[in-house]
């Protein structure tokens, strides 16, 4: 628990300064400065309260508990008897891994802990999760064990097991690699492996590429996409050319991301991937307890880029958001880290320079630029020059209607932004590192444009689970993140591309179906039309993201459920004609029609075979889904939509069940749980 002057948690100090904030002398000054959009004002209203001011953090984390590790460790050690026979304690690897995270990294029982891990897996013949062990093990540095003799000779020792082990492991796979390839030439190449077993088998997620050429100004998107800018719609991406569904027209990592309270015991901080799969270890941070990482890369990873800046007051973001809706510790997690980004990547030249105990406060140039255009929509990143999601700019061009926002939610926005300042600017003095007042406004003011910029542009990052009984994928939320070249796409009730979230936070956008040249790429922010009415959707998205959608979905009022009978659309002048007829007796006679409008020949009869042939490809597919060959289905599935597409009006309901076939086979592909 967090450890602040006269308050045991957040929530207490949030009610003690927001009750302060919403009495005068502050109140009337606050709200001139929200509808301003005066950040920078909002903050030095705000600090100057005497329970702001007076505000202390204290490190805030679960820390390591040698009393406990030391118990868990004997534990794991003992035997139990059945039948006659004596075995080992069925659970003894889950309580070993409990050691490894509760013992300090320090201590011989750490050490203890991890080689037994790695004995354990090379004993069950496991040998990547012994390897990633091992790997754990040799990464330690040996500055933790240098205090004595006796404690260096342990670590060395300990090291030279680990890498007999490592040796022994390389050499099993090999053997193992050679065998499975001689396997595989026997077996039959369109035999697969049953989906209950594909879904709990190891696997390696490949993160798929761009199709076309890469963009020249924008870095994570293809070239069949541009950006433009008009008053109306603000920054948008069009289509530079005809896409058919299924085309890769963006894949982004994120600029920076956080983690849902409870997916940090089920997956890595640092790539999100599950740890519930077959070839998955947890390997611990080196301080405290609450995270879990994949690898000794990602622990890595993580430490220098983020967590070494959090860890030592990660309880912060572990708290209980039931008193306040409009907070989620996940949201504030990622505030602080776009900052840490920010402060990072806006230093560059000092960043590489610095050394393991500094960190460079952010560049006041950053929010010079930032204040200097905030009112101009378009610049010339991303049309003359080049937009990356590493680019601090195009975070603080991002939107956050900080103008427009009511000043009750400016104020909660502007308390979480300063109590988050408190604790880097906390963070900082550990290292050294002494923020003076003006620092610490400039890191409050960036810190409230990113809470802000959260509400109207973070995405989901989602994990799918496998329903057995209704053979469908069904995502699970993991954490949010910012994208900034997936913010550039605005919102359609029926979206033509869908995202999918990938190892690494990594996002791919498909379309999802044909988008013809000069036509805008639209996602959905939240509400489709399929499962929300016109006045709640159109409801939600003016409070979130403040706008009225004018999508086809909302102008033309499309409602759901669909009939099952669809509409023919004349090929030379798109009138939509009904060629199935309500009553098929009244039509089955009938094979050729002429169109209302340009008196065109319409083949009927030709069509309405074309349209069962199609309908069959798309029933194959699902066939081929249920038996986990989604590979081997989705062309079938381009197919049939192509054809839908062409012959036939919008909505209509073969559009939409081939289009959530087509969702459902890349849910397979991207990031998948038990």
């Amino acid at each position: 628990m967090s450890i602040i002057e006269r308050y045991s948690k957040f929530d207490q100090f949030f009610k003690t300064a927001y009750d302060a904030a919403i009495a005068e002398p502050y109140a009337k000054r606050f709200k001139e400065a929200s509808a301003n959009a005066n950040r920078e004002e909002m903050i030095k209203i705000l600090i100057d309260i005497p329970c702001v001011k007076n505000l202390k953090i204290f490190k805030s984390y679960m820390g390591k508990d040698d009393v406990k590790a030391e118990k868990l460790y004997k534990k794991s050690r003992e035997t139990v008897i059945k039948d006659g026979v004596v075995h080992e304690e069925e659970n003894r690897i889950s309580i070993l891994t409990e050691t490894l995270f509760t013992a300090s990294v320090t201590s011989r029982l750490f050490l203890d802990a991890l080689l037994d891990c790695a004995q354990y897996w090379y004993n069950s013949n496991a040998f990547a999760k012994c390897l990633k062990y091992c790997e754990c093990m040799l990464a330690l540095p040996a500055n933790f064990y240098d205090r004595t003799i006796e404690s260096m000779n342990d670590f060395l020792e300990h090291r030279k097991a680990c890498v007999d082990l490592e040796y022994k492991c390389s050499e099993k796979l090999k053997v193992s690699s050679s065998q499975g390839k001689k396997q595989r030439r026997k077996c039959n190449t369109n035999q697969c492996v049953s989906l209950e077993n594909a879904s709990s088998a190891s696997r390696v997620t490949a993160i798929p590429s761009i199709d076309g050429k890469q963009h020249a100004m924008l870095e994570s998107c293809s070239d069949a996409v541009t950006l433009q800018f008009d008053e109306k719609r603000g920054r948008h991406l069009v289509a530079t050319r005809n896409i058919k569904a299924g085309y890769i027209l963006i894949v982004e990592s994120p600029f920076a991301f956080s983690t849902n309270n409870e997916a940090f015991d089920r997956n890595c901080l640092n790539c999100h991937v599950t740890l519930k799969l077959n070839d998955s270890v947890k390997i611990p941070c080196y301080f405290c307890r609450t995270v879990s990482f994949c690898s000794e890369k990602c622990r890595n990873e993580a430490w220098k880029l983020y967590h070494r800046y959090e860890c030592s007051i990660f309880d912060i973001f572990c708290g209980n958001d039931s008193e306040q809706p409009q907070r989620q510790s996940s949201y504030l997690l990622l505030a602080y880290r776009m900052t840490i980004a920010g402060c990072l990547l806006s230093n560059t030249d000092k960043v590489n320079n610095m050394d393991k105990t500094e960190i460079p406060v952010l560049n006041d140039n950053f929010l010079r630029y930032h204040g200097t255009n905030t009112n101009q929509e378009c610049s010339d990143l991303g049309i003359n020059e080049v937009y990356s999601p590493r680019d601090y700019r195009t975070i603080l061009k991002l939107k956050t209607h900080c103008e427009k926002i009511e000043p009750n939610i400016n104020l909660i926005r502007a308390i979480e932004a300063i109590f988050l300042t408190k604790c880097f600017t906390f963070v900082l003095s550990k290292m050294d590192v002494v923020c003076l007042k003006e620092t610490f406004i400039s890191l409050a003011v960036a810190m409230l444009h990113h809470l802000q910029a959260i509400n109207c542009n973070a995405y989901e990052i989602v994990e799918n689970l496998y329903d057995k009984k209704a053979h469908v994928w069904e995502p699970r939320y993991v954490g949010g993140a910012i994208y900034p070249s997936v913010s550039l796409v605005n919102h359609s009730c029926y979206p033509n591309v869908v995202r999918h979230s990938y190892p690494s936070g990594v996002v791919v956008v498909r379309s999802l179906r044909f988008i013809g040249k000069g036509t805008e790429i639209v996602d959905c922010y939240g509400p489709h039309w399929l499962s929300e009415g016109r006045l709640p959707r159109r409801e939600y998205l003016w409070k979130k993201y403040r706008f009225l959608c004018a999508c086809e979905a909302c102008t033309q009022n499309w409602q759901y459920p669909l009939p099952e009978t669809i509409n023919y659309k004349c090929r030379a002048c798109l009138e939509v004609t009904d060629i199935f007829g309500s009553n098929e007796k009244d039509t089955q006679n009938i094979s050729i029609k002429k169109c209302h409008k340009c008196n065109g020949k319409i083949d009927c009869k030709k069509i309405k075979n074309q349209f069962r042939k199609s309908v069959e490809k798309r029933l194959n597919a699902i066939s081929k889904m249920y038996e986990g060959r989604y590979e081997q289905a989705l062309p079938q599935l381009f197919e049939h939509i192509q054809f839908i597409e062409k012959f036939f009006a919008t909505p209509n309901i073969e559009t939409i069940k081939t289009q959530q076939c087509i969702i459902q086979c890349y849910n397979q592909f991207g990031c998948i749980s038990q």
